[in-house]
């Protein structure tokens, strides 16, 4: 087994990962024998009703939330994988592969059944694509490059667009051509 170093970049995600949070009545557990503790509702400080069908916000802190706006039904994002300074250690700023100008790439918060819509364009200086890992999408919006989509080149766009048909947690990672 090759334990160098490009060996080790090779097999790790060269891009930022963020979660694609789906939830429809509530976040579920995913594994069996996971009990999740129930919220305790805040005390109610205005008059607006409660979030229908109890819908549960997800707080990532430190990674920002991407926004959205609607067409005809659908949830549009705009991601886009791109080059973002980043500063780990204090002090000490250094470049990344990021994602709308984040390193983890930002928090998607849809729920089950929402049509979602995502207009990428690579701004990266390699081709890359979008895996949505662990959401069942149909295979030609999967990010396997050369299996179920052509790489996206620098400077090009290319849509997403499925039916959200689960709940959980889940994230994105791009699926970039690896080199000999």
């Amino acid at each position: 087994m090759d334990n160098s170093r490009r060996s080790f970049i090779r097999r790790s995600s060269l891009f930022g990962a963020a979660g694609l949070l789906a939830g429809s009545k509530a976040v579920s557990a995913q594994h069996e024998g996971h009990v999740m503790p129930k919220p305790q509702a805040p005390p109610k400080t205005d008059n607006r009703p409660p979030a229908s069908g109890g819908q549960v916000l997800v707080h990532s802190p430190d990674v920002p939330k991407l926004p959205w706006t609607m067409d005809n039904g659908v949830k549009v994002f705009r991601l886009d994988p791109e080059v973002v300074k980043v500063q780990l250690i204090p002090g000490k700023e250094m470049y990344a592969w990021g994602y709308s100008g984040s390193v983890p790439g930002p928090t998607v918060e849809v729920n089950e059944g929402d049509r979602v819509r995502f207009i990428v364009t690579n701004k990266l200086p390699e081709a890359t694509t979008m895996h949505w890992h662990g959401l069942e999408v149909p295979l030609n919006m999967d990010g396997v490059p050369f299996i179920s989509q052509p790489l996206i080149e620098p400077g090009q766009t290319f849509v997403y667009e499925y039916t959200v048909h689960q709940n959980g947690t889940f994230f994105y990672h791009s699926q970039g051509k690896i080199r000999d």
